[in-house]
């Protein structure tokens, strides 16, 4: 009966051990582990408003990218009156740096449009077909506003002596200038 009594006592102290282990430890690293769960889901959800926002990202640049592409030549200037001796000058220099020959201009008269004048100027001149490439790159190069509205190229009589065909290059192009 002793042994049993004992028994008893010792198992009745193992249980209040187990309960105060489970009560004092165990329930306490519980609220722990509540509460890292708690701030992970509040991590995840930070994370996941984070995604959206940054998605957007790729979009933006990829639409910079088309914008500098379309607006490319925004910068060109419409100068406030017609400046027609400057750009013949630049014009001429163009011509000579091209090595083309027998150069003709013509200016037209100027027309008036809603917010703009227009300047025909017709150009004729002989030269190898890689020299009147390097001319229409440097008129697209150029800081005034200048567009090509035609352009003929035929080829001219092979001469004695010449390696290279000669072409006859006709080409209007147009300036545009605002009222002075």
């Amino acid at each position: 009966m002793r042994l049993a009594k004992d028994s008893w006592i010792v198992l009745g102290i193992l249980v209040v051990m187990v309960a105060s282990a489970v009560l004092l430890v165990y329930r306490g690293q519980g609220k722990t582990l509540d509460e890292l769960n708690a701030k992970i889901i509040a991590a995840q959800a930070t994370i996941e408003t984070q995604k959206k926002t940054v998605a957007v990202v790729p979009e933006l640049i990829t639409r910079v990218r088309e914008m500098r592409t379309r607006y490319k030549d925004f910068d060109r200037c419409l100068p406030r009156r017609q400046e027609l001796g400057g750009f013949l000058k630049d014009i001429s220099a163009h011509l000579g740096d091209d090595k083309l020959s027998e150069q003709v201009i013509e200016p037209g008269s100027p027309t008036q449009e809603e917010l703009f004048h227009t300047l025909p100027i017709i150009m004729r001149f002989k030269g190898s077909f890689l020299s009147g490439v390097e001319f229409l790159k440097s008129i697209e190069d150029m800081e005034r506003l200048t567009r090509i509205q035609k352009l003929k190229i035929t080829r001219s009589d092979k001469r004695e002596g010449e390696q290279t065909a000669v072409l006859d290059i006709e080409l209007q192009l147009n300036i545009y200038f605002t009222e002075s």
